[in-house]
């Protein structure tokens, strides 16, 4: 196959290539450009002319040919927009769960297919399966890895056509492979921030939203200090409330319409058996038939809860869990699992 690997300049990505070329596919490295910090002010651009100048260097060990594809305009326009609606309505987005449907697996799946490929290839810890024609998503052997969590709106012609080379392989394993190969990225320490954000997102936040300072308050109404703007805060944070107090404050609301700050003395206020998802995506197209044995996941790198029930509601899903749960956030994405499969997921409301 003619494959179009998304080239980050890492590890991951490098060798995705490099597999993919041991098995004869004609491959070649495609780079998205997504934002230019000396446009916007805001973004790491030191590190990513560095990603895109590293994947070029891997790409010219390979052998291979290497091309950067423009997507700034759709990243602002798609990603950084619900970045910043979604913070100003007192929610806490994860912008790679919008970034991966619509600009990776989206707008550069769009423009490698323009070069003539018949797959993309990536370097997320994330296993496919193929099943009668169905594509199915799993867990990969390197679960500390998983990446699963933010792919849970792809749908099934966008999984069609990507591999995920590295899904059967630890990053110990896949660091030996490239330093095997004399790859000039095998020491390089992996990516953890928010691409598009150069120090902390209240820097980025601050030129976009309008912060109206205002009452923090515990739940019976009195007022106890003064909030910076509720676009700074989300559900469950206990650090950075600069207000003394007797004991640990937790936030337990953002009050948007009031433009309140609502903290509790007592954690357990935050926890809570029942929760809504909007935004629904089944992998499969629809919802299982048999719910049993299903867990959903409401935040990165958290463990899946145990669902009881999930009543459909309009366009949306109430979901019941088996036991309560801490910190709920609105904004974040609810992930449904059984038994290592990814099944889909909803926005929690």
């Amino acid at each position: 196959m003619k494959i179009a690997v998304a080239m980050s300049g890492g590890v991951d990505s490098s060798v995705a290539a490099a597999l993919l070329l041991q098995e004869d596919h004609e491959v070649f490295g495609l780079t998205m450009r997504q934002y230019d910090a000396l446009e916007s002010g805001y973004g790491k651009n030191e590190g990513i002319e560095a990603d895109i100048k590293d994947a070029k260097a891997v790409c010219a060990k390979l052998g291979i040919k290497h091309f950067v594809v423009d997507l700034k305009k759709d990243f602002r326009a798609i990603v950084e927009k619900n970045f910043i609606e979604e913070y100003s309505a007192g929610r806490t987005p994860n912008p790679c769960v919008i970034c991966n449907p619509t600009i990776k697996f989206g707008k550069f799946m769009e423009a490698a297919f323009k070069l003539g490929v018949d797959k993309i290839a990536t370097g997320h810890y994330i296993q496919i399966k193929e099943e009668n024609g169905q594509f199915k998503i799993f867990i990969p052997k390197d679960a500390s890895k998983d990446q699963t969590y933010m792919i849970w709106k792809l749908n099934q012609f966008q999984l069609s056509k990507t591999l995920f080379p590295v899904s059967q392989y630890k990053k110990p394993e896949l660091r030996k492979i490239a330093a095997d190969l004399k790859l000039p990225i095998h020491s390089k320490a992996d990516s953890q921030e928010i691409c598009f954000i150069k120090d902390h997102y209240e820097d980025f936040l601050k030129d976009h939203i309008v912060f109206k300072p205002d009452d923090i308050t515990l739940p019976g109404g009195k007022v106890i200090g003064k909030h910076r703007g509720l676009a700074l805060y989300t559900i469950g944070q206990r650090k950075g409330l600069n207000t003394p107090w007797k004991c640990p404050l937790y936030v337990m609301k953002l009050d948007i319409k009031n433009n309140k700050l609502v903290v509790t003395e007592d954690p357990n206020d935050l926890l809570a058996d029942s929760f809504t998802l909007e935004d629904i995506n089944w992998i499969a197209g629809k919802k299982p038939e048999d719910i049993s044995g299903i867990f959903i996941q409401i935040r990165y790198n958290s463990s899946p809860i145990p669902i009881k029930d999930i009543q459909e509601k309009n366009n949306s899903l109430l979901i019941k869990l088996e036991n309560k749960t801490r910190a709920i956030t609105p904004g974040q994405s609810g992930v449904f699992y059984k038994d290592n499969q990814l099944l889909g997921g909803g926005i929690i409301k």
